[in-house]
């Protein structure tokens, strides 16, 4: 029995030897790098404007599709394309911001995407006003076509 504790404890031992090692290699080349200015590596600047209104783009989405899961418990099911293009344009948008908030060099493909994906959300959210949560997100969805008009132009 004490055998089987010691190979348990050895296990142990080369785990934790074999994690620590393999975050120290890991790290050895961030570690390495004491150029802490990385400006070289930006592109011009951070679209911020771009990044805000994707990120409350899909805010407002997230608070559409709450709003239509509530009408769909009640039986109502007359939001059901409404949340499907929602939940469309809530992907996309998370991924513009994430991608804008490293500059990826893939911004402008996506951002002609989105576009898209906004105004088909606008369009179907715009046909469901009386509820605030679709006027709202509709009126997001435009505001993010707009920047990303922006971007491209």
């Amino acid at each position: 029995m004490s055998n089987d504790i010691e190979q348990q404890s050895s296990r142990r031992s080369l785990l934790k030897g074999i994690v620590t090692g393999t975050a120290a290699l890991a790290a050895a080349p961030v570690m390495a790098n004491t150029d802490h200015s990385h400006h070289h590596h930006m592109p011009s600047k951070l679209n911020k404007a771009l990044i805000a209104i994707a990120n409350e783009c899909a805010q407002h989405g997230d608070e559409c599709i709450a709003h239509c899961m509530q009408m769909f418990k009640m039986g109502d099911t007359t939001l059901a394309k409404c949340a499907e293009t929602v939940n469309e344009m809530i992907i996309m948008c998370r991924a513009l911001a994430k991608m804008a908030s490293y500059q990826s060099t893939q911004v402008n493909a996506l951002a002609k995407i989105v576009i898209d994906v906004c105004q088909t959300c606008a369009d179907e959210c715009g046909k469901h006003t009386k509820h605030k949560e679709c006027k709202a997100c509709e009126q997001s969805c435009l505001e993010c076509i707009e920047e990303c008009k922006k971007l491209l132009a």
